[in-house]
């Protein structure tokens, strides 16, 4: 070959001599992938090998640090292939000398510069690799730290609660403790209420410990059922009676307690629909037993004069118990037929309707009008009361997030599958599944929410939590502003956006974190116009970030879940049976017939004069009879003894008179001490029998309401765990009940004294 030609070839072969050193130099200048993750991160001062940390992700060696080869790749090195490996990035081209014998390493250490005349190399200070490295950005900032959703089964919590039942029955005062605390911690962090199950076992325990004599077990047990279920009311009620048990002069702690279960009672819709299902069933009991009182005590006072008059209807000849027999079985016949307590009351206000005022004619008539609504009112109450066994209790449970909640979503589930589930049900589902770190199925169950009702604020926020916790902060922060945009009066949404505005500004340099951070500070302002109580809340820790502690999860209003108790199938349950223990029959005429013969008995008083019925003398109490005495006026309110004795004078001799008076006297003296024993048994009974209708039937339904609070203090309707200490619901039932006997009495030995 011509030297002239050689000397053309020397540029070409130069440049192809400098390409391997350009492909170093563009490896180096891209940045790396954990650099983009962590920008703080610096290159590796070891590129000794030709295994790259990008390719295998295998770890390369710590800065400051030589690498250390194994055998195998040390013989690699000493006896590479005819190619060879590609040269690493940042060093010059393969050496042509000689290769190293096996155990000398290829390369010289980082910083070692090559030796002098070597052809091919150059300078180590002088790579383009080394003048075009990139430098570590001081202005960046490590990223935020991953959300943690906790995964917590049932199970979970029921193996932590058996580590805790174990641990106090071996005595272990500390695995006691801890396993406690974990419960705790468990419960906080899948944001859970209640543990409602687990604190009525401790509750039995506590009741085991007094009854032992043991008060400061009882009061350390009821204060760990408090702890767990801090809105269950019975636990409440439970320390405060251990408070009170162990110290009876520790009123302030036992009265709050008092006070605080009260509120949870009249807060949660789960114990306060039976309390007041209760509290209504005892007064439709006692509205029917004052109709049985008033009407028995008239009919009581009546009696006589139906029996004479009913006497008259037959021939003379007939003998009086004859027709008293006759009289017996019609009056029976109801209770006979069993037809029910309604017609026993309308056969006996329809026989005694000649002999009352009109005022006493008026209470009985709508007392026995209202006693005809009591099925319907029984049935209402049922309706509007109920709660157990509903689609609420479900979605009340799912969204307590305590024990037992995983039947609850099963039932969920299954509605669903049936394409039967709501909103509230799904929302409540969501919400459920998302607490307990099940990510995929809660984003599956809030888009089927969705479906049924859009735009609404507290299931974009909830989703929204959803997709942050599951890495997705773009769409987290465009559900957080259509929630805020939905319902402006809602705090999660923008407290949840300042939290991930603040931590999007922990990923950017100086430049932008200002910018970020004044935009989350914006929001959070917002967020704490709205809720106050979000002022200074506390935020966990950045080692364990967990999304159900940083984020704000809005829970379904109690209106919604009070809706879904749907108790029509109890209400006509209860309508019916009540209809066929009082009426007798079912149906709309068990609605009508009760007013409709109590307005006709009504109107049937006004026929006395009609009828020649008798009436009472106010003196000796004989029937007025016209039929027995003809001369007798219209008018007349004395028999005919009483007549002859005390308005013609000189018709009756003395002695005569005399008896009569005595008879008198003793007639009104037993009147006025049946009275008394009336009043005393049942107040307001006195003061019916004496003539003041309106009066003792008002009397006498506070009485018997208070004693239907006595005998029915367990209740109707029954609370999930327990039911109110009785001495709460005795105490005020006292304070009715004495005053209003006392009253009652007075006022009746009063009226007897004019």
């Amino acid at each position: 070959m011509p030297h002239s030609f050689c000397s053309r070839l020397l540029p070409v072969i130069f440049c192809l001599a400098l390409l391997p050193a350009m492909k170093a130099s563009a490896q180096i200048d891209a940045p790396t992938p954990l650099q983009e993750v962590d920008p703080d991160t610096e290159p590796s001062d070891d590129s000794g090998n030709d295994d790259s940390v990008y390719e295998d992700d295998e770890p390369g060696p710590k800065r400051g640090q030589k690498g250390k080869k194994g055998k195998k790749a040390r013989d690699e090195e000493a006896y590479p292939e005819e190619e060879g490996p590609a040269t690493p990035a940042g060093k010059n081209p393969p050496p042509t000398t000689p290769t190293p014998p096996p155990g000398t390493p290829a390369t010289p250490p980082a910083g070692t510069p090559a030796a002098p005349g070597t052809p091919g190399t150059a300078a180590p200070t002088a790579t383009p690799a080394a003048q075009t490295a990139p430098k570590p950005d001081a202005s960046a900032h490590r990223p935020p730290p991953p959300l943690l959703a906790p995964r917590v089964s049932d199970a979970d919590l029921l193996a932590v609660w058996e580590r805790w039942t174990e641990a106090r029955k071996k005595g272990d005062t500390e695995a006691a403790a801890q396993a406690r605390k974990d419960l705790l911690k468990l419960r906080d962090e899948i944001s859970a209420t209640d543990f409602d199950a687990f604190s009525v076992s401790l509750l039995r325990e506590s009741r085991a410990k007094l009854e032992k004599k043991d008060p400061a077990g009882a009061v350390q047990l009821a204060e760990s059922a408090v702890a767990l279920a801090p809105n269950l009311p019975y636990a409440r009620f439970a320390l405060a009676d251990a408070y009170a048990r162990k110290d009876l002069g520790s009123v302030g702690k036992y009265a709050g307690e008092l006070k605080a279960g009260i509120g949870a009672l009249v807060d949660d819709p789960r114990f306060w629909r039976p309390t007041l299902g209760n509290l209504a069933a005892m007064g439709l009991l006692a509205l029917l037993a004052t109709a049985v009182a008033v009407v028995g005590v008239l009919f009581g006072r009546r009696l006589r004069y139906i029996l004479h008059d009913f006497h008259h209807v037959f021939p003379r000849g007939m003998g009086r118990w004859q027709s008293i027999a006759v009289a017996a079985a019609i009056l029976l016949m109801p209770i006979l037929l069993r037809l029910g307590v309604v017609p026993v009351l309308l056969v006996m206000f329809g026989a005694m309707a000649l002999y009352l005022s009109m005022t006493e004619r008026i209470v009985g008539a709508v007392l026995l009008a209202l006693a005809g609504l009591i099925p319907l009112a029984a049935g209402q109450i049922a309706e509007a009361t109920v709660f157990a066994g509903t689609v609420a209790e479900d979605v009340y449970v799912l969204e307590r997030g305590g024990f037992s909640g995983d039947e609850a979503a099963a039932e969920v589930l299954a509605r669903q599958a049936a394409k039967e589930a709501t909103f509230a049900e799904l929302f409540a589902l969501g919400r459920y599944q998302a607490r307990r770190g099940q990510l995929e199925d809660a984003a599956t169950t809030f888009k089927a929410a969705s479906a049924l009702k859009q735009r609404n604020a507290l299931l974009l926020t909830n989703y929204g939590n959803v997709l942050l916790a599951s890495g997705d902060s773009e769409a987290a922060t465009r559900l957080y502003q259509e929630a805020q945009q939905a319902d402006g009066s809602l705090a999660a949404a923008p407290y949840n956006l300042a939290q991930v505005y603040r931590r999007q500004a922990k990923a950017m340099d100086d430049a932008q974190v200002g910018a970020q951070l004044q935009r989350a500070s914006e929001v959070m302002n917002v967020a704490q116009r709205l809720d106050s109580s979000l002022v200074g809340r506390d935020v966990p820790p950045d080692d364990r970030l967990l999304v159900n502690l940083l984020l704000l999860s809005p829970e379904l209003p109690w209106s919604e879940i009070v809706a879904l108790a749907d108790g029509k199938t109890a209400g006509m349950r209860v309508e019916n049976q009540v209809d066929r223990v009082l009426m007798g029959t079912t149906g709309m005429a068990a609605r009508i017939y009760p007013a409709a013969l109590a307005l006709l008995f009504f109107i049937l008083g006004y026929g006395r004069d009609q009828v020649r019925a008798s009436k009472s003398c106010d003196k000796c109490g004989r029937p007025v009879c016209r039929r027995c005495d003809p001369d007798l006026g219209m008018g007349a309110f004395m028999c005919s003894q009483c007549t002859n004795v005390f308005a013609r004078k000189g018709v009756v001799p003395e002695p005569l008179r005399a008896r009569k008076q005595a008879e008198v006297q003793r007639h009104q003296t037993w009147m006025g001490r049946l009275a008394l024993a009336l009043g005393a048994v049942v107040s307001g009974s006195g003061h019916t029998f004496s003539g003041l209708p309106i009066r003792g039937a008002i009397y006498t339904f506070l009485f018997l309401l208070a004693l239907t609070a006595i005998f029915l203090r367990d209740g109707v309707f029954r609370a999930p765990y327990g039911e109110v200490p009785a001495y709460l619901k005795l105490v005020p039932v006292a304070l009715l009940i004495l005053p209003l006997y006392l009253l009652s009495l007075r006022g009746l030995r009063k009226r007897q004294a004019e």
